[in-house]
Order: C-alpha cells, then sequence, then structure tokens
C-alpha cells in the first residue's frame, strides 16, 4: 500500500464523519447541555429542519449524540454528546482558538470573497 494514503488516513476518517459544517457546530451547541431540537434550530439560524434532522440522524449513528424521547404528549425529545462526541470538545476549542487568533486575516479573505463560507459568522 502506498505511504502517502496511509498518511491522510487519520485525518480523512475525523473529517469523514464531520462532513458538514453543521456537525461541528451542532457539537458546539450540545458541548454544555442537553438541547431539544428547537433550540439547537434557533442556535444555527442557517440551517433548515430538514438538514438539521438528517445530521442529528447521522450523528446519532455515528455515536456522537444520543437522542433522548420522553413519554407524554407533545413530544419531548433531547439531543446530547456522547462520551465520544465530549472527546471532540477539545478540538472544537482549538478551533476556536484558532478564529479568535486569526479573526483578522479572515475578515480580510472574507471581505476579498476568498471565503465565501464564512459570511454566515461574521
Amino acid at each position: 500500500m502506498d505511504k502517502k494514503n496511509n498518511y491522510n488516513k487519520p485525518l480523512k476518517k475525523a473529517l469523514d464523519l464531520l462532513n458538514s459544517k453543521y456537525k461541528i457546530e451542532i457539537i458546539f451547541n450540545l458541548r454544555r447541555q442537553k438541547m431539544r431540537f428547537g433550540q439547537i434550530k434557533n442556535n444555527i439560524e442557517t440551517i433548515t429542519q430538514q438538514l438539521l434532522s438528517k445530521q442529528l440522524k447521522e450523528m446519532e449513528q455515528d455515536n456522537l449524540i444520543i437522542r433522548k424521547q420522553f413519554e407524554g404528549f407533545p413530544r419531548k425529545v433531547e439531543y446530547s454528546l456522547t462520551p465520544f462526541g465530549h472527546s471532540l470538545k477539545p478540538l472544537i476549542n482549538l478551533i476556536i482558538r484558532w478564529e479568535n487568533n486569526n479573526s483578522n486575516i479572515l475578515k480580510k479573505l472574507i471581505k476579498k470573497k476568498q471565503l465565501d463560507t464564512l459570511f454566515d459568522y461574521y
């Protein structure tokens, strides 16, 4: 097997698991508390309900979050991080620190429209 391909496998596995900008935001939102669907949706304004539902299902299948449904009416569902999901908190904190340390550069790049995907954040 090619060494070059083996070198990238750990990074590829992690990126495949978090293959959506919203998954990182969902983990960010759940890092301190359990939340209901509507709370997560309100905190991530740019995500549609359909996409949020899809992302949550994928994250549950990937053992990143737990979905707990309560008995009664109206139906109540809470989402929380699994221990595996919590293990990503240091990575999230590093990303936040990186953004804080480089915010001026990022803002300049956004103004030049080189990073269109960050417009939602500024």
